[in-house]
């Protein structure tokens, strides 16, 4: 009976084997030695034959050969019983198989592009730096790397280097931003506005009953016509007085010719904007000193004028 038994277990055995003759014999180029593997054995060789039907394959062979070098290795190391070995090194290789799928022209040459991109560079003067209110500074600026340029407040597009007049009313930091492929560059530059600090005042003195301008004073309008083009924001008002020679109703009409005449002649021959003058007479409402002396009446025939001076 025992030997009856021991031929059947034989025969059982000689059939196992032939019928795992019938499954795959080998994965990766490693033979099995059992009749079934693990399912990552099937899903790796899925991805790497997935891979190499791609249109990536061409773009990145080396990672698929890697993939098949780490299944091969993978199917070794089960055999040994290495079993999560076998599993990360199998997961690795599926995971390049993934990756060379996804291989492309514009992916190759990404890196190699963003390296040619050069940063911007850019750079803005101004001189002087500090000017008085109505005066005008000049704007310089250059750039590298650069496909455009903008300077603000209220300029706008620029060249990518240049140069302009400003007139700035108030201290401005002008902006200069310029940029490039490889991104943005900045660079500013400040203007202080000062008020003039300067004055000037006109004192100019008549003869009885008369408007006209005596030629010494010819020399004092010139100087506040000067004055004048040089602070072109100035206004001034010229103010005609006389004594107390002659009515109130006389005196009002000789104080404001003697103040016109002052005024048109800034206006005329130095070429003065009549915006920026106006004139008023005063009579005898506003004396300077006393009119009881020669010396005191001759001062009170007058026409004076302020021009960017403080009030007293």
């Amino acid at each position: 009976m025992r030997k009856i038994l021991y031929l059947l277990g034989l025969m059982i055995l000689n059939l196992f084997l032939c019928t795992s003759c019938s499954f795959h014999t080998y994965h990766f180029g490693v033979q099995n030695r059992a009749a079934t593997v693990p399912d990552d054995f099937g899903e790796t060789e899925a991805a790497i034959a997935h891979a190499e039907q791609s249109d990536g394959a061409k773009y990145c062979p080396d990672k698929i050969e890697k993939a098949k070098e780490l299944a091969h290795k993978g199917a070794e190391v089960y055999w040994k019983c290495h079993n999560t070995e076998s599993s990360d090194l199998l997961a690795e290789a599926r995971k390049l198989a993934k990756e060379a799928e996804g291989c492309g022209p514009q992916i190759a040459s990404a890196p190699l592009e963003s390296t040619n991109k050069l940063v911007p560079t850019c750079d803005l003067a101004v001189t002087p730096t500090s000017i008085l209110k109505g005066e005008s500074a000049d704007l310089s600026w250059s750039s590298q790397n650069a496909m455009k340029c903008n300077i603000q407040p209220n300029i706008g597009p620029v060249d990518l280097q240049g140069r302009m007049t400003v007139t700035p009313s108030i201290d401005t930091i002008y902006n200069l931003t310029c940029i490039g492929p490889g991104g943005k560059a900045t660079s500013e530059a400040r203007v202080t506005v000062k008020n003039p600090d300067l004055c000037m005042t006109l004192n100019i003195q008549y003869d009885t009953d008369k408007a006209d301008i005596k030629p010494k004073y010819l020399k004092e309008i010139e100087k506040v016509a000067e004055f004048m083009k040089k602070y072109p924001q100035l206004k001034g008002s010229i103010e005609g007085h006389t004594d107390n020679v002659g009515g109130p109703r006389y005196n009002m009409m000789l104080s404001q010719k003697r103040a016109e005449n002052v005024m048109n002649m800034l206006i005329d021959k130095y070429g003065i904007a009549k915006s920026r003058l106006s004139a008023k007479g005063y009579g005898l409402t506003r004396p300077l000193t006393t009119n009881k002396t020669k010396e005191g009446r001759q001062k009170n025939r007058r026409s004076v004028a302020n021009f960017g001076c403080k009030e007293p």
